[in-house]
């Protein structure tokens, strides 16, 4: 007869082989499927994220994540948000993406991080929000417990450590603001999908 915590113990080995396994088929499965609607239905059926109309996610996307359905409805994604291929999305600590939003290639949303001055080596995560017509340039790093303002600008390879007021252009290591965009009231639509990507 098993004991109470030879259960315990066996059911945890089950959760992390499960997470494992679907962690490997998001990333190297799902997401080099040259379909929309099946990855979309990956996203929001098994992962749990909301996915608004309009979103294109594409191909070759990298997804760190603790568990499966672990963050809920950390992960949402606005409509007719782009996010273009070979990014890396931590989604452990929330990833929540406004509309219209441009996300470039390579670009990176680390939520988690590590206490360097602990004993332990702790992990903290914490999320990342990035409002309305926001767009982040190629190979952008954007790090945990940051909020991207509404229309603001991240230049290619910038690295983000504090928040980006709204409109503000950014760039640099670390990210330091350079300018502000002189466009103040966008209605444009990203419209984005093109055929097996």
């Amino acid at each position: 007869m098993l004991t109470k915590e030879k259960g315990n113990e066996r059911g945890d080995v089950m959760k992390r082989g499960l997470a494992a396994a679907m962690k490997y088929l998001t990333n190297h499965v799902v997401n080099h499927i040259p379909s929309y609607t099946i990855r979309h239905a990956w996203y929001r059926d098994v992962l749990g994220w909301s996915i608004g109309p309009g979103a294109s996610i594409l191909l070759n996307q990298h997804i760190q994540m603790a568990g499966v359905r672990s963050s809920g409805r950390k992960v949402v994604i606005g409509k007719g948000t782009v996010i273009n291929y070979g990014c890396l999305l931590y989604t452990t600590g929330g990833i929540v993406i406004g509309d219209q939003v441009s996300i470039s290639s390579g670009v990176w949303l680390v939520t988690g991080m590590h206490d360097m001055n602990d004993a332990g080596f702790a992990v903290s995560y914490k999320p990342i929000i990035i409002g309305n017509y926001a767009w982040i340039g190629m190979r952008a790093t954007i790090l945990a417990g940051v909020t991207i303002g509404e229309g603001a600008v991240v230049m290619a390879g910038a690295v983000v450590t504090r928040d980006v007021p709204p409109y503000a252009v950014v760039g640099g290591v670390p990210a330091r603001v350079v300018g502000n965009r002189a466009l103040c009231d966008p209605s444009y639509t990203l419209d984005f999908r093109p055929l097996f990507e």
